[in-house]
């Protein structure tokens, strides 16, 4: 059950040492962690020999600030959903059920983080800054990224529930297949919300423009589709507050992950591959393109 999942996962990363508690819980599978300064990232990966590969990826600067504060911080639903489905999957495979997709896990497991100047409140981002994190976090060999990351603090993705940006590839934002909405809306019973992106969205941090959240920066370190998942509020949040944790979005968020990798499984694809050929031909290369950090 996705919900049990999900405490478990909470439980581990609010304790004052989750990396010995997940090092534990995680014995028997395949377990890296890789500390780069104070930042350590954790890496899992549950493989099947599947045709595909799909990452989920948990964006965030840290699950606490024990500097200044006690608990999990609000930007550590990246990691909590992320540890969730992968907690889940193992929950499965333990009751005879597989599924027939590779995936990678990755999350940053750090206990502070460095806050820099936004509006209308600083982005918490890791202490080795954004450029070095995303350097680690991409999985190369993913053929779909799923990127989480809190995006509370802002006046534009208001919701009382997750939402979607529509897929980042090739400095072009493609319309969700409809299949994928439908999964969306299966899974939280309501309309789909979605995050709406500006092309500042798109450029690297350090373009003095507005971005929401790094929520689709992954898409500057890779060739593979992107797709935002936002944890969201009615309310403007930082980052670095505790006590803000949304079960059910949460729970709703992870799910659809899971869904997501079924989908993937059964050969589903998450952008029509014509509309993105129309786009190429018609306009040719994105100018984005230019500023992709990771490059073929």
């Amino acid at each position: 059950m996705m919900l049990k999942s999900l405490i478990d996962a909470i439980e581990i990363l609010e304790s004052k040492d989750p990396l010995n508690l997940l090092r534990t819980k995680l014995k028997d599978v395949e377990y890296e962690e890789k500390k780069i300064g104070e930042v350590t990232f954790v890496k899992v990966y549950y493989g099947s020999g599947g045709r595909e590969r799909v990452e989920i990826l948990g964006r965030l600067g840290a699950i606490q600030m024990q500097n200044t504060s006690k608990g999990l911080v609000s930007d550590a639903d990246g990691a909590i959903v992320t540890l969730a489905v992968l907690l889940e999957l193992l929950n499965l495979k333990e009751k005879g059920i597989t599924l027939d997709v590779d995936v990678s896990f990755v999350t940053n497991i750090s206990l502070n983080a460095k806050l820099i100047p936004h509006q209308p409140f600083n982005f918490m981002v890791p202490l080795i800054g954004l450029d070095e994190a995303l350097k680690e976090e991409v999985d190369p060999k993913a053929g779909l990224i799923l990127s989480i990351d809190s995006t509370k603090g802002n006046r534009l993705a208001k919701f009382d529930d997750f939402a979607l940006t529509h897929v980042i590839k090739d400095g072009h934002i493609l319309k969700l297949k409809d299949e994928v909405i439908d999964i969306y809306n299966r899974v939280t019973g309501h309309e789909v919300y979605i995050v709406s992106l500006t092309t500042g969205d798109l450029t690297p941090l350090d373009f003095n423009v507005y971005h929401i959240s790094t929520l689709i920066s992954p898409w500057l370190y890779t060739d593979s589709p992107v797709i935002g998942i936002a944890t969201v509020s009615k309310q403007m949040i930082p980052g670095y507050v505790t006590g803000v944790q949304d079960i059910e979005m949460l729970e709703h968020a992870s799910r659809f992950c899971l869904e997501m990798l079924k989908y993937v499984e059964g050969g589903g694809k998450v952008y029509d591959e014509n509309e993105l050929k129309e786009l190429k031909e018609k306009l040719g290369e994105s100018n984005l393109q230019r500023v992709k950090r990771w490059k073929t």
